[in-house]
């Protein structure tokens, strides 16, 4: 039986599915209903979930059981609401989106089928693995994800025929600005496109800025214009805000073909309307579209780049539908955006060609031919303090905006003689403070060899992947001993609840199967902390339709955890010790407190280099990281001096005066 590639855009608003036909090109793949856009809209009802259409009009009616907006809060613990008075991981949530895609595939795809998922290109690693784990609640065979801007590149390159290399493809190579403004994300991506290639420049954006906030611009709009007609403001009525935020979005999309459009409502009997303008909303709106411009030139300024260098201009996302979109980029670009693409069906249509491609055999002379190079769009470093001045700092491995897949291995030493264990704490940011970073999370080497002395390197290599994956390999020089360390990531689900949901979801489990697997399953804490042993031999990663590594139950209690972190750069000049003996891992109880190693405490990326650092030794000067003891801890002290002096001079004064 044959196996088909399925792209599926698993937006914030609504979703699409969409393959590669037999003429081989992408189309877009109706749902049960017959609709190509599915709402991205969860109710749940005791005994049921309904996912969609129906969810989103009978959710008006019960807004406490309805669920909008998920994709905003993936990689977080909980749903940012009670739903039916449960808080429920995001994931879950979402699997029950991905279900409902997954059931109206298999009416139409009578063959097996696998997936590639799209996200967000700003999406960090703990929301791109929530998305992956979504996917695996929902029993969905996953190839691989993809991010937005990169599959609508895609879309584009087909229609124009760039992802082939042949004599009717361009042979112009040209700089496209994907200009993606979902329902509730913001991506801008440059993507250099020539033919057979597409190359992903820099990439920015905004997950918390999207089209649901121009509705919320409307439904404030409307609710004091309301609270004026009827003397009470309908956003705070539960029924009749959730009521509000179905009308203004119409409104919005008439405000996008027209230059007025009304709104009505009924409250107690009685229908009340008010019209609205486009020059309104564009006015009261206008701090939102700025953003996306903000965003805009900070990517063309990390890239180098100048608006004269864009080619052309892709448009993705309904929103983006909003005449004061391509207004403002045709201002400050001279390019008129590029209208080929359906923006709603960019993303689906961009992930099935992606999906085709990795599933065609190498001989097919149907499928296209082409090279896709993505970047990583956010830094990836480790919390660590400098040895002088015991300030922490986020020392980064992993550029922003490098090519992925990429490979960073550094060098690192033990701090003291005899230490037991190693904490890794792992960041994401571009920050050189750890406290502006986001914490992807923990991993502990254990049963260091008894004998090791201070200063005794060990190495330790980021690996990330096309997907936006990240795995983590230490290795202790002048031994055998190598391991690959499986990140428990903060706020992640770990593989035996991921089990569990799934059941739950395969049944279409309601509030009441869900609060009592919540209730008396004793659903464990998410676990942030995981700690392995070494290994012989280093292990490539699982793919992502692997399923995820089994939990561990060796944890870290809170309380041993070493916030140290210490860096060096280079080996140390003497020669090293006498080599350790290897010891295999063993059961033994950790040491109250595990330290982290010492490393070079030059963040490359986190510090700007001086003019002159290709002459300088590769450390941070006190300067960088600020004294041990910063200034700001001696001010109260300062502050009540000057206080006590100028009390003194003004009774000296009053004195003189006086006398």
């Amino acid at each position: 039986m044959q196996e088909r590639a399925v792209g599926i855009d698993l937006g914030t608003t609504y979703s699409a599915m969409a393959w590669v036909d037999d003429t081989g090109q992408s189309v877009l793949i109706p749902n049960a209903e017959g609709d190509l856009l599915t709402p991205t809209t969860i109710l749940f009802r005791d005994e049921e979930v309904l996912v969609g259409r129906e969810a989103k009009k009978q959710g008006v009616y019960e807004p406490d059981r309805l669920a909008e907006c998920v994709k905003r809060d993936m990689g977080k613990p909980k749903f940012h609401k009670s739903v039916g008075g449960l808080e429920l991981p995001p994931e879950v949530i979402q699997a029950y989106v991905l279900k409902k895609l997954a059931n109206d595939l298999a009416s139409v795809v009578k063959d097996d089928f696998s997936v590639v998922i799209t996200v967000p290109a700003f999406f960090d690693e703990p929301r791109r693995k929530a998305t992956i784990d979504a996917a695996q609640i929902a029993g969905l065979k996953v190839i691989d994800i993809v991010n937005e801007p990169t599959a609508a590149a895609l879309a584009f390159g087909e229609v124009l025929g760039y992802l082939k290399q042949s004599k009717e493809s361009p042979e112009d190579t040209i700089n496209v600005l994907v200009y993606d403004l979902g329902g509730g994300t913001f991506d801008a991506t440059l993507i250099e496109m020539k033919a057979g290639n597409l190359r992903t420049i820099a990439t920015d954006g905004d997950v918390q800025l999207g089209g649901r906030d121009w509705d919320e611009i409307l439904v404030d709009h409307a609710g004091f214009r309301l609270q004026e007609m009827i003397g009470s403001n309908p956003v705070n009525d539960p029924i009749l805000h959730q009521r509000l935020i179905n009308h203004v979005e119409e409104v919005k999309h008439t405000l996008s073909v027209r230059k007025s459009a009304s709104l009505k409502l009924t409250v107690e009997d009685q229908t009340h309307e008010i019209r609205i303008t486009r020059d309104q909303f564009e006015e009261e709106s206008e701090h939102l579209l700025e953003r996306t411009a903000y965003v805009t030139r900070q990517l063309l300024t990390t890239s180098g780049l100048q608006w004269s260098d864009l080619n052309r201009i892709i448009l993705v996302g309904g929103s983006t539908r909003m005449p004061m979109v391509s207004r403002m980029l045709l201002e400050r670009t001279g390019i008129q955006p590029d209208h080929t693409i359906n923006p709603d069906e960019a993303v689906a249509r961009g992930a099935a060609v992606f999906a085709d491609h990795l599933l065609a055999s190498q001989d097919s002379e149907k499928r296209n031919r082409f090279h896709v190079t993505n970047v990583n769009s956010h830094s990836l470093g480790i919390e660590g303090v400098d040895p002088r001045t015991g300030r922490k700092g986020n020392n980064i491995l992993i550029k922003k905006n490098t090519p992925l897949p990429a490979q960073k291995t550094k060098r690192f030493e033990t701090k003291r003689k005899g230490q037991h264990s190693v904490v890794l704490k792992v960041l994401e940011g571009e920050s050189s403070s750890p406290e502006e970073c986001t914490p992807i999370g923990k991993t502990v080497i254990r049963n260091l060899p008894e004998d090791l002395p201070a200063g005794w390197p060990i190495w330790v290599t980021y690996e990330y992947g096309t997907n936006g994956r990240l795995s983590v390999t230490a290795r202790l020089e002048e031994t055998e001993n190598e391991v690959r360390l499986e990140l428990e990531r903060e706020g992640t689900l770990s593989s035996a609840l991921i089990s569990k949901w799934r059941k739950l979801v395969d049944h279409g489990a309601g509030l009441t199967l869900c609060a009592s697997f919540l209730k008396n399953k004793e659903v464990p804490k998410r676990s942030k902390t995981k700690t392995l042993s070494r290994a012989k031999a280093k292990a490539s990663a699982p793919p992502v339709s692997e399923k995820a590594p089994e939990p561990s139950t060796d944890t870290v209690p809170a309380a041993q955890e070493s916030q140290e972190f210490v860096e060096t750069v280079k080996p140390s000049s003497p020669a090293p010790p006498t080599r350790p003996t290897p010891v295999e891992p063993n059961p033994v109880t950790a040491p109250p407190s595990e330290e982290v190693p010492q490393f070079d405490p030059q963040p490359e990326s986190a510090i700007p280099p001086s003019p002159t650092a290709a002459q300088q030794p590769n450390h941070l000067q006190p300067s960088d990281l600020g004294p041990s003891f910063p200034l700001s801890n001696y001010l109260g002290l300062i502050l009540l001096g000057v206080v006590i002096l100028l009390a003194m001079l003004a009774g000296i004064l009053v004195g003189i005066l006086y006398f």
